[in-house]
């Protein structure tokens, strides 16, 4: 039942997001539509959820009067929009057959790598990828915290007393749905399956726009979504080094091929850091399920306001991207930062008045939120020179050459070639290498490697440009030209594929919570008041997550990619095990209610249980 309530609302929120997007496009197909109205839906329903929440908690009430907003927004919506209009659209549908079939593929394989995101084994919580062992634990104690814990305002649910300066809203929305009766795997499921597929429309609609060919709009999400570099190579060396069969080999890969390996060029050892985004980022990085279609539909409406002739419509897209942006702080707070600091050379490439009109809703809509985002404790550690991303002691050079491999080289054709892309177009993507330029200079998080959470923004933006110069490649007479054309897509994305693959295999099947943390998670949520503050060991996948309540201390390695320095209270969480009138002491200082003693305490800290067992 709780499963069919949140599709209910998935619905009315899609159905006033699609509503929305004939105010603002024309000639736009219906898919089109329904995926920019279900990210633009679920958005509003996030923030109209949240909005409410503050106000009255998140309850029955708050729930109900969000899809009150939504509903009594559409008929008003349709009738600015014009109904004859919208009616003339859904007459002029075709079916396209192949398209159905392409999309029915990116369908079902969306919803079998999100199926092993959250899975519930005799033994306990499993998950896929491996990438999600270290994310998910963190993102649960989110979700619980606002489905279970009355978390409102925001604190930090592993750092009790603290403000919550992260990009929550996608977390919030799962556990919107689980209040709205959901179980955990449906709440997650469904907003995943969603946005991705969302997504993979949203792509391929940025890259027909840009470059007007709709074999590249089919091909530049393949590039995008299986990105990958050199690392296949590495595959065909550990399979000429196995003794296992082909079957078995690709049932048991033995490693990531876009990740966490090195890559031997001649006498150089290259690190592989440019992971995969579906297995890196979509997954396990959750707010990119927001950011990254946000950011598709703001270049399209760049590239459209700045193609368009008539004043009017140009400001009215102008308009609607900086709505987008306006809201994308709590959405995706990198992705936000990636439009600003593209938008400033687009506007001096592209200069016009009528960038006022972006610039505006951004201003009014995001100030709030960069003013509580703004209490991050990393403020002095950003922005310091940090040179090739990754690369540490290796050649920069070499390093992008076996991370990206032929993606960067054919962006230079793209942008020397012409054609396929006229003069505009390839002046269009120049202000976009600050995507590229930036995460390579300087240092936009704690830790380093973050920095592709602008950089994938790059790879976004280009997978279009390269997606053209192969459908050209493509769509030549000659055979060997296509023939080419095939050797590169496959270099283009084997490594990711691999990768991909791997996640659907059981050799990624990682448990992150026994069958005790589940059951004693639901004992501490049914004995405890919601806003309890609980001590336990600072692991990163404490059975706490699952409760609700707020950890007076998380994992150190959450702490310090969100610029948290946790060293006198990590010495406080060993202090107070120890027991002593000290503990009496920093009990009280830490406002601790409960404290957990479990294996995980008793095996990596010095408990005296006889202090606790005597004294409480």
């Amino acid at each position: 039942m709780g499963t069919l309530i949140v599709l209910l609302f998935v619905l009315i929120a899609i159905t006033a997001g699609s509503s929305l997007t004939w105010l603002v496009l024309d000639g736009v197909n219906l898919r089109a539509r329904l995926a920019a109205g279900s990210v633009i839906g679920l958005a509003l329903l996030s923030w109209f959820g949240y909005l409410g929440s503050l106000m009255f908690g998140l309850n029955y009430f708050s729930i109900a009067l969000s899809a009150i907003i939504l509903l009594a927004a559409i008929p008003m919506i349709l009738k600015f929009a014009g109904i004859e209009k919208i009616l003339a659209d859904f007459a002029e549908i075709k079916l396209d057959k192949v398209g159905v079939i392409y999309f029915a593929i990116w369908a079902g394989l969306l919803g079998w790598l999100y199926s092993r995101v959250l899975m519930f084994q005799p033994d306990g919580i499993h998950t896929a990828p491996l990438n999600s062992f270290g994310d998910l634990p963190f993102h649960f104690s989110v979700i619980t915290s606002f489905a279970y814990g009355d978390n409102f305002p925001p604190q930090n649910p592993i750092f009790a007393g603290s403000r919550f300066t992260y990009p929550f809203l996608i977390d919030f929305l799962t556990g919107f749905f689980m209040r709205c009766g959901a179980d955990w795997r449906a709440a997650f499921f469904v907003e995943n399956l969603i946005l991705s597929l969302s997504l993979v429309v949203l792509i391929e609609q940025m890259a027909m726009t840009l470059t007007g060919d709709g074999l590249a709009s089919r091909l530049s999400p393949v590039i995008f979504l299986f990105n990958g570099g050199l690392g296949f190579i590495n595959f065909f060396k550990d399979l000429s080094r196995s003794d296992s069969g082909f079957a078995d080999f690709m049932m048991r890969l033995p490693k990531t091929y876009t990740m966490n390996a090195v890559f031997h060029l001649w006498h150089y050892d290259l690190p592989l850091r440019w992971g995969n985004v579906f297995t890196t980022l979509l997954i396990p990085q959750r707010s990119m399920l927001f950011g990254l279609p946000f950011v598709a539909m703001i270049i399209t409406l760049w590239w459209n306001a700045i193609s368009a002739q008539d004043r009017r419509k140009r400001r009215g897209l102008m308009l609607a991207a900086g709505i987008l942006a306006g809201m994308l702080p709590m959405l995706h707070a990198h992705g936000f930062f990636s439009v600003m600091i593209v938008a400033a050379p687009l506007m001096l490439f592209f200069f016009s008045w009528d960038w006022i009109f972006f610039c505006l809703p951004v201003a009014v809509l995001a100030g709030p939120q960069a003013l509580w985002l703004g209490g991050s404790q990393v403020r002095s550690k950003l922005f310091q020179l940090h040179w090739g991303w990754e690369a540490g002691d290796s050649n920069p050079v070499l390093f992008w050459v076996v991370n990206a491999g032929v993606f960067i080289l054919l962006l230079l054709v793209a942008l020397n070639s012409y054609r396929p892309l006229d003069s505009k177009r390839q002046k269009f993507y120049l202000p976009f290498f600050v995507w590229f330029i930036v995460p390579n200079v300087v240092l936009l998080a704690p830790w380093p490697w973050d920095n592709i959470k602008v950089l994938v923004y790059w790879a976004l933006v280009t997978s279009a440009y390269v997606a053209a110069i192969l459908a050209f490649i493509f769509t030549r007479r000659s055979i060997l030209l296509k023939v080419s054309g095939g050797v590169l897509l496959v270099m283009l994305t084997l490594a990711g594929a691999l990768d991909v693959w791997r996640t659907l295999t059981p050799v990624e099947n990682i448990g992150i919570f026994n069958r005790d943390d589940v059951e004693i998670a639901a004992m501490i949520r049914e004995k405890t008041e919601p806003q309890s503050v609980i001590l336990h060991a600072p692991i990163h996948n404490s059975l706490v997550a699952l409760t609700g309540r707020r950890s007076v201390m998380g994992y150190p390695g959450h702490l310090w990619t969100h610029g948290i320095d946790a060293g006198s209270k990590q010495a406080d969480v060993t202090a107070v095990y120890g027991g002593g009138e000290q503990a009496v002491r920093l009990l009280v200082e830490l406002n601790v209610d409960y404290v957990l003693i479990g294996p995980v305490e008793r095996s990596q800290l010095y408990v005296d249980e006889g202090f606790f067992a005597g004294r409480y």
